[in-house]
């Protein structure tokens, strides 16, 4: 560990028995992993690298950049990850030229440039002289990226190097990742090392192939790069951070405890922080903002079973409040996130109007700040990493707003204060609260049964079932018979105007229902918006959910990797080819992790609104969804089936109905206009449903 930062080394390795032992003592006491990747090594390289303390992976396919992903792989979550050759080339006694300015917050990766440094004679050959020099040219001629090596000695931040994502399975791993690191906006720096003549051949400038094989794959990935073809991870996003501590009695609200005791002071921590994440999470349901709890004291687990699994967490750095918000920001910016904004939990008059107030603001001005009349402030949003707003500030006096605003005016930024608030943090402050508690707010009733521990662990969940109907009053009673018998299940009926007696049948269920314009994906997303509960489930009216379905559904929605999921599929016959179309929709649906609305997709409400709901489309609105979803966690898949009609294959017929399916899919990705694909799909529905419309008349 070095100051405070656990740093871990990988080192590709191909034959280097007889350097490989000389490269591992040579690596400074305090870097905590060594990471060794045999790259299908002939002689003893691996059994060395162990004997020298190295933990030693295998990875079969050959290339520079295969190793240094399968070491990627085989990381313990560091801070700081440096990467070396085994080939003695590099001095990693100097590895604290790269580690410091990351470790200090300076820069984000760091370049060992052999070309700035002492470089031995001979120890570079003129081909890869001439190489590195053209190569720094190309990339700063086609994607603005001034350096002046591709040297392999470099260290970066973990955030950082999840970010880029890298790929290239070989020679172009290092242009790939100076390419990335400039496009993504990454504090990139370049400091002077030393290097000498390398134990054995060179790879790479030691033979002709190498040379035309590195050459022909750096040039191809600087053009890929210069045209956009690198895969690109930056988002265009809000993120809102809520800093927070554990109410643990003792440690939280110390100043309060005279007044309200150890237990008190902690219930009201606790009570605070339900309040401002309610309000961040009503703002998450109307637009496209991610919530991260950055937290001190307890753990992940202990938050989670407090706040649910609806929000990511993160562990608040060592350090001052400057070094810890400035550490948040950064995180924040290296997701890809375009505005970031940090709220603390103290303050009672903070509202979801003022954090959506705050976020737009930021469009037009660097730096937004909720002034504290305290002398502090309560909210703080960047557009772009100040790292100066977070040095030399004396935390907690009363000068803390005026300092961070002379930052402001110094460095030429734009700002904006939004409303002056009350923080809660002396027992003269209690009255704030008192006076700004919203006992009947709608997103704090919402979410209170969750964030109380005890009653959490009690209570099943809140599950909204949303159910989009129109003229489906001969199957929607057998539907809600299994649903409503459930416990803690709340359903909503969202009808596209009916003219049978659906609306009728809902009430003689006692669930709530509104009207909505016939569409099937606004019906879906008007009844989200009015659900109380915390997961969504939306069911297709001649859709019969299984017994239990809600334990499977709240089982499932617990797993945090588990963005969402949905049910096998099963129709309401049993002929052979409802059999073939089941088993391919179920092996679509596992396999390719795309189920379709037939099979009551399941959802974490935060998450759904998160996502902006569904797409405004008149037809497809479920694979379009689902495509969606997968970006963000697993796609889980109940074995318990779900049974839906078979109406539409037996009235449309089976091979139309198919073919028109796929042919929907096809034109989906053709480009073709969703309209014109609802007319397709609808062609001969429409005429069946009319038959059926008439037989039902005549039967009545």
């Amino acid at each position: 560990m070095r100051l405070g930062a656990n740093v871990a080394a990988i080192i590709p390795a191909f034959n280097e028995e007889s350097s490989i032992g000389k490269v591992i003592s040579a690596i400074p006491h305090w870097v905590d992993d060594v990471i060794v990747v045999d790259n299908g090594s002939t002689d003893k390289t691996s059994n060395v690298a162990e004997q020298h303390g190295a933990t030693v992976l295998s990875e079969t396919r050959r290339g520079y950049g295969s190793a240094c992903l399968k070491g990627i792989a085989g990381l313990d979550d560091p801070d700081v990850v440096l990467f070396m050759d085994g080939d003695f080339s590099d001095y990693p006694e100097e590895a604290s030229l790269l580690v410091d300015p990351i470790i200090f917050g300076r820069a984000d990766m760091v370049i060992g440039s052999r070309v700035m440094g002492r470089c031995e004679a001979g120890a570079l050959t003129p081909q890869a002289l001439l190489g590195n020099w053209l190569t720094c040219k190309l990339m700063r001629f086609f994607g603005k990226a001034r350096f002046t090596d591709l040297g392999p000695f470099r260290a970066i931040s973990l955030p950082a190097l999840r970010r880029l994502e890298m790929r290239d399975p070989d020679f172009g791993w290092t242009v790939e990742m100076q390419i990335k690191a400039v496009r993504d906006g990454l504090d990139v720096h370049e400091v002077p090392v030393s290097y000498r003549r390398r134990i054995g051949k060179s790879k790479v400038s030691g033979t002709v192939r190498g040379v035309v094989g590195a050459g022909t794959k750096i040039l191809g990935t600087i053009l890929l790069g210069a045209l956009g073809g690198l895969p690109s991870t930056r988002a265009s996003g809000d993120e809102i951070i809520i800093f927070t501590r554990f109410p643990e009695p003792g440690k939280t609200k110390t100043r309060l405890i005279p007044v309200l005791g150890a237990e008190g002071a902690a219930d009201l921590q606790r009570r605070m922080a339900e309040h401002v994440l309610a309000e961040a999470q009503d703002l998450a349901a109307r637009r496209e903002v991610s919530l991260e709890v950055c937290y001190e004291g307890g753990n992940e687990a202990l938050l989670s079973r407090w706040l649910g699994s609806r929000f990511s967490y993160s562990e608040q750095r060592a350090g001052d409040l400057g070094t810890r918000m400035h550490t948040a920001f950064k995180e924040g910016f290296l997701k890809g996130n375009e505005r970031v904004l940090i709220i603390g939990t103290d303050c009672p008059g903070l509202t979801d109007k003022l954090l959506e107030t705050a976020l737009e603001d930021l469009r037009e001005h660097d730096v937004v700040l909720g002034p504290a009349r305290d002398g502090g402030y309560y909210l703080i949003g960047l557009k772009r990493l100040c790292p100066s707003l977070f040095h030399d500030i004396q935390w907690g006096t009363h000068d803390v707003l005026a300092h961070t605003l002379e930052v402001v005016h110094r460095n030429g930024l734009s700002v904006k204060l939004v409303e002056l608030m009350n923080d809660v943090d002396r027992p003269e402050d209690l009255e704030a609260w008192d006076r700004n508690q919203k006992v009947g707010h709608s997103g704090l009733r919402r979410l209170s049964h969750s964030f109380d521990s005890e009653r959490h662990a009690a209570t099943p969940a809140i599950i909204s079932v949303v159910i989009p109907t129109l003229n489906e009053a001969h199957i929607l009673a057998a539907t809600l018979e299994t649903v409503s018998k459930s416990e803690n299940v709340e359903v909503i009926i969202a009808d596209g105007g009916s003219t049978d007696e659906t609306m009728e049948i809902a009430r003689a269920y006692n669930v709530r229902s509104l009207q909505v314009p016939a569409c099937r994906a606004a019906q879906m997303n008007a009844g989200a918006k009015e659900a109380c509960g915390d997961m969504l489930l939306f069911l297709h009216a001649d859709t019969r959910l299984p017994r239990k379905w809600a334990n499977h559904v709240r089982s499932e929605l617990d797993k945090p990797r588990v963005a969402g999921g949905a049910f096998t599929l099963k129709l309401d016959e049993n002929a052979r080819w409802c059999e073939i179309i089941e088993g391919l929709a179920n092996m679509r649906s596992r396999r390719l992790h795309m189920p379709y609305g037939d099979q009551a997709i399941f959802i974490r409400t935060d998450l759904f609104h998160g996502m902006g709901g569904f797409a405004a489309l008149p037809i497809m609105e479920d694979f379009e969804f689902m495509r969606r979803l997968r970006k963000r966690g697993c796609i889980s898949i109940v074995p318990e089936p779900v049974v839906t009609s078979a109406r539409r294959w037996r009235e449309s017929g089976v091979w139309w109905t198919t073919a028109v399916n796929q042919a929907v899919i096809i034109g989906y990705f053709l480009g073709i206009s969703p309209h014109l694909l609802a007319r397709l799909y609808h062609f001969k529905s429409r005429r069946a449903d009319r038959r059926e419309v008439s037989r039902r008349k005549s039967f009545t």
